[in-house]
């Protein structure tokens, strides 16, 4: 039996489709080899699968298997290095991420449903 429809959109999986979707949204300036969407992907990645370093999370996407799970997983085409990630992210404008934060902070979701995010992404 599959979850009702509302319920899918209030899974990890459910968060992680809204972020991708935002983060397409955002303007990429052109003349870069990787997408901006995977560069924020990859920085929610690295925060969701609790990554020590973001020099662990390169050395880890150099492997095929993480390279797969990211893509399954986050959406991400092709994760940029570590010193790459940190320059694309910190010329982003933090307006550009506001709305995902609106979408999953609404005043339609309740608390237990948020709460219920927290523990899908940090694994409990």
């Amino acid at each position: 039996m599959s979850a009702p429809f509302c319920r899918k959109h209030l899974s990890i999986e459910g968060l992680l489709k809204e972020a991708h979707r935002v983060f397409r949204r955002i303007p990429d300036a052109p003349g870069h080899d990787i997408a901006l969407v995977d560069h924020l992907m990859s920085g929610l990645a690295l925060f969701g699968l609790k990554y020590p370093s973001l020099l662990q999370f390169d050395q880890d996407c150099r492997e095929e298997t993480t390279r797969a799970n990211l893509k399954a997983l986050y959406g991400i085409e092709q994760a940029p290095s570590d010193t790459r990630l940190r320059e694309r992210l910190d010329e982003l404008a933090p307006s550009h991420v506001r709305p995902l934060y609106k979408a999953i902070s609404g005043n339609d979701l309740t608390q237990e449903t948020r709460v219920g995010w927290a523990k899908s992404a940090l694994g409990a």
